[in-house]
């Protein structure tokens, strides 16, 4: 989440505006750390405020009962916390306070905040829906974001969300009247971030995926494309290779279709952090956007922004829906994760893209100037000065 918020902040932060963060401490074993960011973050921003969960017989309550403090989320041990230093800062002295998802219990302490200082401007961003979520699968959160949500849509001023399916479903039925308050603003990509050096020569055709597999978001389409198109066109056998940045469950490498490709073909490398991340999408000759095979998609995941700012050719193999919407805006390679057919055909576009010596993105570039940072950080302002 951290890179989803500090890129718009920072190119917000360029504008003139002043920053101060409230923001979790490295307290959670199951979140990854990733400090990459927090040189750029300390130039960038004033005030840094890291929370920590509490001690005393709060504290010693949810290490006890773990069940309960992680409904909805990770972030449930800092809301009194969180509570607590929002009410002991003079807010008179923001223009706006905003939160932001997906840990979306978030949105409840501002609630809170809200309804003790009304004068506060509050900005709520969402990354994905919060009550309603068809991938939540936990019962008691659904119940959690089902009875918050209401409450804390009620005394946001402004709802933004990064994808317009997120907000019709947010914003359905009875709530439609309050689509006045709302917007959508994509995520970002940060220029600055990326190698300022010359794209490294690969000695193969490097399609590159950066991120996590699981369940339904599988590589298996790519390896049934790709065996396909060495079956049709032999010559580009050794000459292409599939490489997976992150965690891939091994399951995913040991399908017929993963061993039927030549030796070599398909490599794995751990995860690694986020600059990093930027420097693989960079250097790579294709960038493979893989989601999972669902009906409707209606996320627009903040890596979709970040491979889009390497200016690398993509592919994606995306269902309908935020995904294959910017796919189709931004004029790249798709096909649906279950079109073998198209997804052989969009491999094949883009490897002959880069066989003919061209190593940059084909592209839409008023569509990729939509997602830099400071053109969202013009409309995060626009929304402030309204306030």
């Amino acid at each position: 989440m951290t890179p989803a918020v500090f890129k718009p902040m920072a190119a917000l932060a360029r504008l003139g505006y002043s920053v101060d963060v409230v923001c979790a401490g490295s307290f959670c074993r199951e979140l990854p750390l990733d400090h990459g960011l927090v040189p750029f973050a300390e130039r960038t921003f004033g005030d840094i405020k890291r929370l920590e969960p509490p001690l005393g017989w709060r504290g010693w309550a949810q290490a006890r009962f773990k069940g309960l403090a992680r409904v909805p989320d990770l972030m449930t041990v800092l809301h009194q916390p969180a509570y607590e230093e929002l009410m002991g800062r003079d807010l008179t002295r923001y223009e706006a306070v905003m939160t932001w998802s997906p840990f979306h219990s978030v949105n409840s302490v501002m609630a809170k905040v809200k309804a003790q200082r009304k004068g506060v401007r509050w900005i709520a961003q969402f990354s994905d829906p919060w009550a309603g979520n068809p991938l939540e699968i936990d019962i008691r959160t659904k119940l959690w974001n089902t009875w918050h949500e209401p409450w804390s849509i009620r005394r946001a001023d402004h709802i933004i969300h990064s994808s317009p399916h997120s907000l019709d479903l947010m914003f359905r039925g009875m709530r439609a009247p309050l689509r006045s308050k709302t917007g959508v603003l994509p995520h970002v990509y940060n220029r600055d971030l990326y190698p300022a050096r010359p794209k490294a020569n690969n000695e193969h055709i490097v399609l590159r995926y950066v991120g996590v597999l699981y369940g339904r978001r599988s590589p298996e389409p790519v390896f049934e494309a790709l065996g396909r198109l060495f079956q049709r066109r032999p010559a580009l056998r050794g000459q292409v290779v599939v490489e997976l940045v992150g965690l891939v469950p091994p399951e995913m490498l040991q399908t017929p279709a993963a061993l039927a490709l030549p030796a070599g073909t398909i490599r794995t490398v751990a995860q690694v952090g986020y600059l990093e991340s930027l420097q693989l999408m960079y250097d790579a000759d294709v960038l493979l956007l893989i989601e999972a095979d669902v009906r409707r998609n209606l996320f627009l995941a903040s890596k979709v922004a970040d491979y889009v700012g390497a200016g690398r050719p993509i592919v994606g193999i995306v269902p309908p829906g935020a995904s294959q919407e910017a796919m189709q805006s931004l004029g790249a390679w798709h096909a649906r994760p279950s079109d073998i057919t198209g997804i052989e055909s969009a491999l094949e576009g883009a490897i002959d893209h880069v066989r003919t010596g061209y190593s940059g993105s084909n592209c839409n570039e008023s569509f990729r100037s939509m997602l830099s940072g400071e053109h969202v950080a013009r409309q995060f302002a626009d929304i402030i000065r309204k306030g």
